[in-house]
């Protein structure tokens, strides 16, 4: 997120030369200039019309600072307040005015405070003015649906994706608990998470640029006081969409704790962080090791140093800066709390909410830790240098995989046998690509469904039994593991389970592999099996 920071110093010295109030309030508009008259002797010299004209264009900042804090806190009740009985037309108040109302999602109101033309010749007012009208495209005729026992209001862009609410609710809260104690932050409620169509809205909404989304595969972004993500039906094969809610609360939680003063770095090192730290460590949660990811992308020259990452990773050039950008913060925060301890980051947190200046990072991390940024960083690679530099070479950043064009050809050709019933030889064109890629799971699923479909389920069984085989995580993997290895029950709950925290609207996965009419025994697990065969992707 962008950071505006007020002058408030120098606010309140042009408000004591104009002789303004207590609250620092100048008239809004321009002021006319008086009558040349000749100054008495000894009587204080006339102000510069050009000087008032200026400060009356700006506002009341001062007031308008109050209720800039107030939003970053998100206590909107008490940025309301400060509002009412404000003069309508001042320039300050009404930008923070139509911010409020994108905090608080009312994106009509938000649209229209900004659309005054003195307002839109400003670069904060038409960036606001932008974001409010794209809220206001994207939410038009959406559906809500509230749970206020659970503290969340989420709206959808397609009825069809309302079976999923259940678990983004019961993720959320403990999401909300687990920062609690990593962070000290009470998250505001109710929790707001918009689930969107495609990039293109994403982009409107949050103020990403649409072509970034799409270079850096980004597919949520938290501002505005909100999450907006896309729904999984919009991804071929789904993403970790309950992960990446954990993600993006934490920087909800993050810019409300510091008043939305934590450094890049620290923002996207800490929501990776806790991303799985609300549920049960998971397999392939580390892989690949962030450690060495970071090690190897920086040595391929694609890494950048922490402070430097510019306005957001999902702004870098590749997704393969990207992903070393995030393996980079992941892995220096995760050395930093281990080394200074699970209080180290609700100290830094309460630090920076109160530091001045507010950039002043470096001195809050020197108070909770007794070691400045550069000298933590200086561990943090002495640290990694001493670590594995290997990866296997389809893991490691910027890899080319060899023999791409075949196994593209030997999958797509796979699928169009295996969609006329020609299973066997659809098989037969999937264990060639199978081959050139053994450890991806998607190869090993596509190829265990065609065997399926000639009968031979012992070999099919083979492809999805260990995860250790695999490099990557694939909602299918694990609903077609839970299918062929049903015993324990318990274990083959569980890959249902990691299954649609994956790729829920997937008819297979979301179905846990059963054919219609037949659907999972768990009313949630059969409202998203529905679903998916309701609206098929």
């Amino acid at each position: 997120m962008k950071r505006r920071v007020f002058p408030l110093l120098a606010t309140l010295a042009v408000a004591t030369l104009l002789g303004a109030g207590a609250s620092g309030q100048v008239p809004a508009g321009p002021v006319p200039s008086p009558a040349p008259t000749a100054a008495a002797p000894g009587a204080a010299p006339r102000q510069d019309p050009s000087l008032l004209q200026r400060v009356a264009a700006v506002g009341d900042t001062i007031r308008a600072a109050r209720v800039r804090l107030a939003i970053l806190d998100m206590d909107l009740p008490a940025a309301h307040a400060i509002l009412d009985g404000a003069d309508g037309t001042d320039a300050a108040l009404s930008i923070e005015r139509g911010r409020l109302a994108i905090y608080s999602h009312d994106y009509d109101l938000a649209a229209v405070t900004l659309q005054r033309p003195d307002l839109a010749a400003t670069t904060e007012g038409a960036e606001l003015g932008d974001i409010a009208r794209g809220c206001a495209r994207g939410m038009a005729a959406t559906i809500e649906v509230r749970d206020d026992e659970r503290g969340l209001v989420v709206h959808l862009q397609d009825d069809d994706d309302r079976a999923l609410v259940p678990l983004l609710a019961e993720t959320a809260v403990k999401v909300r608990a687990q920062l609690v104690k990593d962070l000290g932050v009470e998250l505001a409620r109710p929790l707001r998470i918009d689930l969107v169509r495609d990039q293109y809205t994403l982009a409107a909404m949050t103020g990403l640029p649409e072509q970034a989304a799409r270079t850096t595969g980004t597919v949520a972004v938290a501002k505005w006081g909100r999450v907006t993500m896309l729904t999984p039906r919009s991804m071929s094969h789904g993403y970790p969409w309950l992960d990446t809610l954990a993600h993006e609360m934490t920087h909800l939680a993050l810019s409300q704790g510091t008043r939305d003063r934590a450094p890049l770095w620290l923002q996207e090192g800490v929501a990776k962080r806790e991303e799985t730290r609300w549920r049960e460590p998971q397999p392939l949660d580390d892989v690949p090791p962030v450690d060495t990811v970071a090690l190897v992308g920086m040595e391929k020259g694609l890494g950048r140093s922490l402070d430097r990452l510019g306005p957001s990773i999902a702004m870098l050039p590749s997704a393969e800066e990207a992903a070393v950008a995030f393996a980079e913060v992941h892995s220096f925060i995760r050395f930093w709390t281990k080394e200074v301890g699970d209080d180290g980051l609700p100290q830094l947190v309460l630090r920076l909410k109160s530091a001045l200046p507010p950039d002043e990072v470096d001195r809050s991390i020197h108070e909770v830790s007794g070691v400045d940024l550069a000298g933590w960083d200086k561990r943090w690679r002495a640290h990694l240098a001493a670590g594995s530099h290997d990866l296997p070479p389809d893991l490691a950043p910027a890899a080319n995989v060899p023999h791409l064009a075949e196994i593209a050809k030997r999958v797509r050709l796979g699928d169009l046998l295996g969609a006329r019933g020609h299973h066997q030889a659809a098989a037969t064109e999937l264990q060639r690509a199978q081959a050139l890629v053994p450890a991806d799971a998607s190869v090993r699923c596509w190829l265990a469904a065609e065997l399926l479909g000639t009968g031979d389920r012992a070999t099919a069984a083979m492809l999805v039994d260990k995860v250790e085989d695999v490099h990557s995580r694939f909602g299918r993997w694990w609903s077609l593991h839970g299918l062929l290895h049903p015993e324990p029950a318990a274990d083959a709950e569980r890959a249902f389970g990691l299954a649609l925290a994956l790729d829920p609207l997937d008819r297979d996965v979301g179905c846990e592999e059963k054919t219609a009419p037949a659907a999972p025994q768990d009313a949630l697990r059969a409202a998203i099996c529905e679903a998916a065969r309701r609206a098929p992707r």
